[in-house]
């Protein structure tokens, strides 16, 4: 035992018992039911929601300590597993030294009440070591969207919405997706085995060609980490700091840290490949105002922009590009990807699913040789149904963020404004009060035609978020989402000959298993 641990424990003995009657009052999980609009004075106190109770001096954070601890070496969801099957579906974290209480909301009803309080300016807190590096390393960058607030988010989500929000936008990448799309194809050939199983690293396969595509989008070029014999040391760098940064998130904000006060070695690393993105974008950026600043005036607005010169042409401030372009490389490569794993996952596990969309395919590609269209994307209901409901079994991130905008009350209790709370999203989709049949995977839920699947409560499934904070990146992160797995489903049947694969959750759902997919070629 460390002499931390000693030393927590010396304290832990000394006052669990002061605090166990009290503690025991508030962990019984409340039943009392949502109310969708309640008075304020009608409320239980704020501190009477249930909770971990923290002790003095040292708070909750000996709960996290390895050997000690009741919620240690637990992953982010299983966190909140935890918390909410022991103290019911609103419940609170607090005590954490340096970090605001959390709530957390396993209850669609409450879930409406916080996203309806937003207001003109919704606030979301969270990856402070990500606001501190906008903030206080790169002063000469805008503030990412991911953590500016106020007047200075709405100032800069307005002029993003309209480049990146805006369906006419979106259409323009079909085409050159499509092509990169083809090129996995093509890759998934030539790696395979005899038998038919992808190698090991499959999943890097899987994340060299999101970043290909997402650099394309956000940096309108092809940095070459895909599709070519020998990526270029820049592209290769960029695929290292694009796990470097999602791991130093969670080692900074989600676990117990002390980067606020000392220069740990991940901080160091997490800089690192912060600058990294940051040297990257900002090159680019560049290259694209020295296109725009060469083309002629009369032909600035008739011909078809990418998204970072429209950018640009709206902004007119290279920072806020490269702030665009950051955003888009740290939350649609990781992300993308291991949405991508969870399709070809559950429609491994599900081969009369897969069967079933693989008719819908090939009525609305009858030729798989050909480049799809924007018609044929529009003409795939089930496969889009598919993509949903993988989201749904199987969600890549642990919660959704916000911060309430107004006084509360939710499930009797009252939640001032400005509290941050967080929707488990495994919790919710997986919740049979909201969703039949929950824990099976059922594309058909998401078609009309079966209302008696679908789920009964419009907030119960906000994978992007909703309100004015939605994810920026939807309509991009959607579109190579369908055209990859489109195409992958009418070249290929997938199969599943491994134990369940293991999964860990920090940031992002990971694959801890080598995705080693049979892949089988279809006429």
């Amino acid at each position: 035992m460390t002499t931390v641990q000693r030393t927590l424990s010396r304290v832990l003995s000394q006052t669990t018992s002061r605090y166990r009657s009290t503690s025991a009052a508030v962990t019984t999980p409340s039943n009392e039911p949502t109310s969708q609009a309640a008075s304020w004075d009608s409320g239980k106190p704020y501190v009477e929601i249930p909770g971990p109770k923290p002790l003095p001096v040292i708070g909750n954070v000996w709960r996290f300590v390895p050997g000690i601890g009741d919620l240690a070496n637990l992953q982010f969801d299983q966190l909140f597993t935890v918390l909410l099957k022991k103290y019911g579906p609103i419940c609170k974290l607090g005590g954490m030294p340096g970090r605001p209480d959390m709530l957390l909301v396993n209850d669609a009803d409450a879930a409406q009440i916080i996203y309806r309080s937003e207001g003109t300016w919704p606030t979301r807190r969270g990856a402070y070591v990500l606001d501190h590096y906008f903030r206080d390393v790169r002063k000469n960058l805008l503030v990412s969207l991911a953590t500016a607030q106020g007047r200075e988010w709405q100032d800069f989500r307005t002029s993003v919405n309209q480049v990146m929000m805006q369906p006419r936008h979106t259409v323009r990448y079909v085409e050159p997706v499509d092509k990169m799309s083809q090129e996995f194809i093509d890759r998934i050939k030539a790696v395979r085995y005899a038998n038919g199983q992808m190698p090991p690293d499959f999943a890097n396969e899987l994340g060299t060609w999101t970043l290909e595509s997402v650099c394309y989008i956000a940096l309108d070029t092809r940095i070459g980490i895909f599709g070519t014999p020998t990526p270029p040391p820049e592209a290769l760098t960029m695929f290292e700091a694009v796990q470097g940064v999602f791991d130093g998130i969670y080692d900074l904000d989600i676990k117990p840290s002390l980067w606020k006060f000392v220069s740990t070695p991940a901080y160091r690393r997490f800089i690192h490949n912060m600058n990294t993105f940051t040297n990257v974008a900002s090159k680019y950026v560049n290259k694209a105002m020295e296109r725009l600043q060469h083309t002629p005036k009369e032909d600035l607005h008739t011909q078809q922009r990418s998204v970072l010169e429209n950018l640009l042409l709206q902004t007119d401030d290279p920072n806020k590009a490269v702030a665009m372009a950051l955003d888009m490389l740290l939350a649609g490569v990781d992300t993308t990807s291991a949405v991508i794993t969870t399709i070809l996952y559950q429609l491994s596990l599900h081969p009369e699913k897969q069967a079933q969309l693989q008719l819908e395919l090939d009525r609305v590609i009858p030729d798989k040789t050909k480049p799809i269209t924007k018609e044929q994307l529009e003409q795939l209901r089930y496969m889009r149904a598919c993509i949903k409901e993988s989201m749904r079994i199987m969600p890549i991130l642990g919660s959704n963020f916000r911060d309430t905008g107004g006084d509360v009350v939710l499930a009797g209790y009252q939640v001032p404004k400005g509290t941050v709370t967080a929707f488990p999203l495994k919790e919710m989709f997986l919740n049979e009060k909201y969703f039949p049949r929950a824990k099976e995977f059922l594309p058909e839920r998401w078609l009309p035609e079966n209302k008696d699947l679908k789920t009964s409560h419009p907030f119960a499934f906000t994978p992007f978020g909703f309100g004015p904070r939605m994810c920026v990146g939807k309509r991009f992160a959607t579109l190579e989402m369908e055209l990859l797995t489109a195409k992958i489903f009418r070249n290929f049947s997938v199969e599943w000959n491994q134990p369940p694969a293991k999964t860990e959750f920090k940031i992002v759902l990971k694959f801890v298993s080598p995705l080693q997919f049979t892949v089988k070629d279809r006429v």
